[in-house]
């Protein structure tokens, strides 16, 4: 009797902690797995493991661990948050795998995926050719998000005329108030022309833009600071 009622104060223990550590981990997790949350969840789930089933491990050791674990855990992705090289490293980052049509044989082979993956991952979005896919982007998840060409799109009300615009990719230059730079870099710009832009542009000064994506036909779409 006292081995079950340990057994169950364990479990107890176990699923409180479990809910506090998600809760911590924030609502993103229940949406995407990126490498760092694999890592996250393996140890979670071996520290319970362990603590259930070896019966000399005391209950407080074990909620010990998960609340280490969980403090761990809120450190790291608030480091992540602050720190742009810090998460590449951690969790990656999202990556062109399909490009005006043509698949990036290099990133292809660096993920170890062949042709019938990125198929896969393509009928999962419910596009079943390449032939139909202008952009595919490989997320920190391993998922693909598919940006189709404009001609094979199933029409809005907007688009039921003959002529439309061809889609683009957007950039984010600025993400909750931090400049992207590297990501200006790669488009041949610095934070000077992004500030005179949007001034220029959308009358904003850029230490009061939370978030901004940019593209060469429709500029940016931005979001300010509440005032």
């Amino acid at each position: 009797m006292e081995d079950l009622m340990m057994y169950a104060l364990k479990l107890t223990a176990g699923l409180i902690g479990v809910l506090i550590v998600l809760r911590l981990m924030g609502r993103k997790e229940l949406a995407q797995i990126t490498p760092l949350d694999f890592v996250y969840a393996l140890i979670l789930g071996g520290i319970i493991e362990e603590a259930m089933y070896d019966a000399t491990v005391p209950v407080y050791e074990m909620v010990f661990a998960l609340f280490f674990w969980a403090l761990l855990i809120y450190v790291l992705e608030k480091i992540a948050l602050k720190n742009r090289k810090f998460k590449s490293a951690a969790q990656g980052d999202p990556e062109i795998l399909i490009k005006d049509g043509r698949l990036d044989a290099k990133l292809m082979e660096k993920n170890n995926m062949d042709v019938d993956e990125v198929r896969m991952l393509l009928r999962m979005k419910d596009v079943f050719s390449l032939s139909e896919v202008k952009y595919a982007i490989l997320e920190e998840s391993g998922e693909l998000s598919v940006m189709q060409y404009a001609g094979g799109e199933p029409p809005t009300r907007s688009e039921l005329e003959t002529d439309y615009t061809e889609n683009e990719l957007s950039y984010l230059f600025v993400d909750a108030g931090k400049v992207e730079h590297e990501r200006l870099k790669n488009r041949g710009k610095d934070e000077t022309w992004l500030r005179d832009k949007l001034r220029e542009e959308e009358n904003a000064d850029l230490d009061d833009v939370f978030y901004a994506e940019w593209s060469e036909k429709k500029g940016f779409f931005l979001q300010e600071y509440q005032k």
